[in-house]
């Protein structure tokens, strides 16, 4: 499922930022590509659509990599899972 997620993210971001999938890595960082506050809050609607899924906004103040956004989409689904 993370790659599914990952993948979903480099779109988002590729799309929005205008630039290549390959530019993007789990370990880039949200500022590094350009992301301001508000792209992080598009692109996490972007996800939160997709896979039906809310993303707390304590949580969102967390995020600082393509990895963090990645994995904490993962544990929420798993916390959703019976």
């Amino acid at each position: 499922m993370k790659k599914s997620i990952e993948q979903t993210l480099r779109e988002s971001i590729a799309r929005q930022k205008m630039i290549s999938e390959d530019q993007i890595t789990l370990d880039s960082s949200l500022e590094e590509l350009g992301i301001t506050s508000l792209d992080s809050i598009s692109l996490v609607f972007d996800i939160e659509d997709k896979y039906g899924i809310e993303v707390p906004n304590e949580k969102l103040k967390q995020l600082r990599t393509v990895r963090d956004i990645v994995e904490g989409v993962d544990q929420l689904l798993a916390e959703r899972q019976p």
